[in-house]
């Protein structure tokens, strides 16, 4: 077991995508413990899993701590142990970014983890190759009958729950609709734009026109000069590989690149945005914009906290964010003293690169976390019994859905969430509500359902157009973050990204807010070349093609 050099490249600083953010197996023996997986014919999959209760201990964050102490006391699980015989004893860390770290570098494992591994160095071909993670293949076959139908019924998936050797490395949640994906993009003001009789903005001169506008025209209607055209909160997320929001980033698809790495459509290579000529003719129109006060001054520094309490004052006319936390929690307050407030998504300005171009990597995404199973587990057949039951028909509802009866309804074949969860008593909204009984919203090993994930958390029909919209736009330029690194290439991007990133972020900055030339761009690339940036780009490439490659 080589659990130090995992480790070591744990703590490496590679950026390899975009995410969210010690225990020992444990329970009763069960009486018929495997002593090795075998590859018959499919098992007669049964419930309960085991002949006696056992218990498995499941690290994970709690992504409903607002609600409950442990994701264990939600009615899904509960009715999971029900039917399986086995109890998941959740082990939530704290939200701490080490936290993952300690625990692996512990050597003492859970029977399963389920965490974002995209962010991890090295990754689940890491966790695999230290034989930390067991191989599913010998499991697949046999016991988890409903995952591999899953994965058979959207055949693009197997490339994305697979490694470049064909290895099963985990259980991922599954997100084959790329509507359940969008919901990430830019957001106006719809209500100032009717009160100025203008239309949502579609080309980067229009945008030019509307934030100019915001700005000159008093749409607020205070009587004051206080309106801010476009806020972020600063580094946005959702670049592509190698990407850190340095400012602006979300417009950079207007030109046809993306500020990391991104496939050139023509070639269907991967690029790197800020070394592109195109990226000094962004910049020059960002300082521009600048200049002219149409973004926000403090957007550098603007925290997501910051930027919420600047929209609910009615001071941002255009944002980029989520549909959630942007258009739904903004809206809500909002409302209460605005009853026109209005929020709608709007697609990618077309520009130079002559398309509506998507920025978010979210969109083509086809899975998300997803859960190991340790080489510590007593329990790994049961384990793959338990999590294939959550993606079978009942394993779905239970999680996406809930107790029908309690948390949802069935009528005429639809499902929809009970009155109880849309208009609940105590006063929660549904996203709170629901949270009681399954996890619609925050993924877990199960396939995301679009219609139980759009009733909790598109409550306005603002939102439910705005997905469309953002759907719509074109992912030519997206690349997935799905890529297994090798030992030795993860080690290189570590020491070339980390200090490129850090350069690029301060950079880029520096030209957008005027402290620097635009021509400053020209010194900013031949930098980046001798920091490595070729390299780090042939790394990625080979990486993307035996994604590819795979089968």
């Amino acid at each position: 077991m080589k659990v130090n050099k995992l480790v070591s490249s744990l703590l490496a600083s590679v950026l390899l995508g975009g995410a969210l953010a010690g225990c020992s197996s444990s329970g009763k023996e069960a009486a018929n413990t495997p002593a090795a997986p075998d590859k018959g014919a499919p098992e007669t999959l049964t419930m309960p899993i085991t002949q006696k209760p056992i218990t498995i201990k499941w690290y994970q964050r709690n992504y409903v701590e607002t609600e409950l102490k442990s994701m264990g006391e939600m009615e899904a699980f509960k009715e999971l142990e029900k039917k399986t015989g086995i109890h998941i004893e959740f082990v939530h860390p704290p939200n701490t970014p080490d936290a993952l770290n300690v625990m692996l570098a512990s050597g003492d494992y859970p029977d399963v983890v389920f965490w974002d591994w995209g962010t991890v160095p090295r990754g689940l071909t890491g966790l695999i190759n230290d034989g930390i993670a067991i191989k599913l293949n010998d499991y697949m076959d046999k016991y988890a009958v409903n995952y591999k139908k899953t994965i058979d019924k959207y055949p693009d998936l197997k490339k994305f729950v697979t490694l470049d050797d064909g290895t099963y490395p985990a259980f991922f949640q599954l997100d084959p609709d790329p509507m359940r994906t969008s919901y990430n993009g830019l957001i106006t003001r719809k209500d100032w734009l009717d009160k100025l009789g203008l239309k949502p903005p579609t080309t980067i001169d229009e945008w030019h026109t509307v934030l100019k506008a915001f700005k000159e025209k008093d749409p607020n209607g205070n009587g004051k000069a206080d309106e801010i055209p476009y806020s972020i909160a600063k580094s946005p997320s959702g670049t592509a590989l190698g990407g850190v929001g340095s400012g602006m980033s979300e417009f950079t698809a207007a030109w046809g690149i993306l500020d990391g790495f991104y496939k050139d459509p023509a070639s269907g290579k991967l690029l790197y945005g800020p070394m592109q000529p195109q990226y000094k003719d962004f910049l020059t129109t960002m300082a521009s914009w600048y200049k002219e006060g149409l973004i926000d001054s403090e957007f550098a520094s603007t925290d997501a906290k910051g930027l919420t309490t600047k929209l609910q004052n009615e001071l941002v006319g255009t944002t980029y964010g989520s549909l959630g936390s942007i258009i739904g929690n903004t809206t809500t307050a909002a409302r209460t003293k605005n009853p026109n407030f209005s929020l709608i998504g709007v697609k990618p300005p077309i520009g130079p690169g002559g398309k509506a171009y998507n920025y978010s990597a979210s969109t083509i995404q086809k899975v998300g976390l997803s859960a190991i199973i340790t080489k510590s587990s007593k329990y790994p057949k049961e384990i793959v019994r338990l999590i294939d039951y959550m993606y079978s028909d009942e394993g779905q509802a239970l999680l996406n859905w809930g107790v029908e009866g309690k948390s949802y309804v069935v009528k005429d074949g639809k499902k929809s969430y009970s009155e109880d969860i849309m208009k609940s008593k105590d006063g929660k909204s549904p996203q709170q509500a629901i949270y009681r009984y399954a996890t619609p919203v925050f993924g877990h090993t199960k396939v995301m359902e679009y219609d139980a994930w759009s009733q909790i958390s598109l409550p306005f029909p603002e939102q439910q157009d705005s997905i469309k919209t953002f759907a719509s736009a074109d992912t030519s330029l997206n690349t997935t973050t799905s890529l297994s690194l090798t030992t030795d290439e993860s080690s290189k991007l570590g020491s070339i990204m980390s200090d490129i990133n850090t350069y690029k972020q301060e950079t880029v900055l520096r030209i957008i807010m005027g402290a620097d030339p635009v021509s400053k761009i020209d010194e900013f690339q031949k930098r980046l070349k001798s920091m490595g940036i070729d390299d780090a780009n042939k790394i990625y490439q080979a990486a993307f093609d035996r994604f590819n490659a795979r089968k």
